[in-house]
């Protein structure tokens, strides 16, 4: 298992679980929001954070060490919709990391906020706070397909919050969008993020998932009755490579599958989980790998507010971690060092798993290079497929 220094930088994320309504995509753990409850979950996240500085973490029949001491390089706060907290709660927390772990100069410190919540008062207080990242969740600039997927905002309301966002003095802005939700719009709802001039975009084909606590989400369950019917491969193998285009010519390069950036404004806080580093989580349903374990809070947020529950270990060993060191690594145009991945996790590659690797070499959609492999074009439309070959 890797080694950490004890004071190597962590990575900090923070689930905040309020909605004022799910969409119908979402298969995050989430719950309605009740401003009663605010307070009480901030309290409970900053006892959260002071018991894992300073005694560590009980998850199933192991132990994460204290990691207090260790400074916090990112910084990112999630959901749900964390924006709906007030500034000043938002800020409690940021200062209880501080105290219990430091947050270094420069650290990256990002909210994900919906368009509707972002005022020019909140935009001022998020700063004050030391935010100075926001992710704004735009989605789609079509009005009628925002209403279908349950989204509470408009195309206005997103150009609003952009401008109350750079006038607060935000300089670090990135926008979601969903590839697939009305194929053919995306095309304009590029053109509209462009307009903007965001330091970053995410753009997420649509994915019908099951809902982390069970079942499935609403849009899932509406193609299930065949009421709904989402874009097929070929549109996407279309789609894709004209959107990585236009957003180069917009200054915004691909560096992850679903990832765009200008220079220097790639997200720090999602490379950890790309380049397999280390992120605590921390809240209600939050995820950790930390000291080579995967573990997760039991998504119950009575019983979160209750006695934080121990952890769910993830029992995967050496061999899983390595695999997802593979696979979530070939996401970035960085590509891995498969010397490096093997070394950390002490495992060798068996000959089958290589005879696949480089039949998939052949196929053109993997270039294994000596000290580094990377997906090719064709296999960042197949990455799925290249995946798989690193199962065991």
């Amino acid at each position: 298992m890797p080694v950490t220094g004890a004071a190597a930088p962590l990575g900090v994320y923070l689930h905040v679980p309020f909605c004022v309504a799910r969409c119908s995509y979402c298969a995050f753990y989430t719950v309605a929001d009740d401003e009663a409850r605010h307070a009480a979950y901030v309290t409970a996240l900053l006892e959260e954070i002071q018991e894992v500085a300073e005694r560590g973490r009980q998850a199933g029949g192991w132990r994460l060490p204290p990691q207090g001491g260790r400074p916090l390089d990112t910084v990112y706060l999630g959901g749900g919709t964390p924006s709906l907290l007030p500034a000043p709660a938002l800020g409690r927390v940021l200062a209880g990391l501080d105290r219990a772990f430091g947050l270094l100069d420069g650290a990256e410190v990002t909210l994900e906020a919906n368009p509707e919540t972002v005022t020019a008062a909140a935009a001022r207080s998020w700063r004050a706070a030391g935010i100075n990242r926001i992710s704004l969740g735009a989605q789609t600039f079509d009005d009628r397909v925002l209403r279908s997927l349950g989204r509470r905002h408009g195309a206005a309301e997103i150009r609003a919050a952009v401008s109350s966002l750079r006038h607060a003095g935000f300089d670090n802005v990135s926008l979601d969008l969903i590839a697939g939700v009305h194929a053919e719009g995306l095309a304009a709802d590029l053109e509209e993020a462009a307009r903007l001039e965001p330091e970053h975009l995410s753009l997420y084909l649509l994915e019908l998932d099951e809902l982390e606590v069970g079942g499935v989400t609403p849009l899932a369950g509406r193609a299930e009755r065949g009421v709904w019917c989402a874009p097929g491969e070929d549109w996407y193998a279309d789609a894709y490579p004209r959107a990585v285009e236009f957003l180069a010519l917009q200054g915004l390069a691909r560096y992850e599958i679903s990832n765009f950036a200008r220079p220097g404004r790639a997200c720090r806080h999602n490379l950890r989980y790309w380049r397999g580093e280390e992120v605590l989580g921390l809240g209600v349903a939050a995820h950790s790998f930390v000291a080579g374990r995967r573990f997760a809070t039991p998504p119950d947020l009575q019983a979160y507010l209750l006695d934080r529950p121990a952890g769910v270990l993830d029992p995967g060993g050496a061999e899983e971690r390595a695999a997802e060191a593979f696979f979530m690594g070939l996401r970035l145009d960085e590509g891995v060092d498969p010397a490096a991945i093997l070394a950390r996790w002490c495992v060798t590659l068996p000959p089958e798993r290589r005879r696949r690797l480089d039949a998939l070499a052949r196929a053109g959609l993997l270039t294994l290079e000596p000290g580094r492999w990377r997906l090719t074009g064709k296999g960042v439309l197949l990455s799925n497929e290249v995946f798989q070959a690193f199962l065991p």
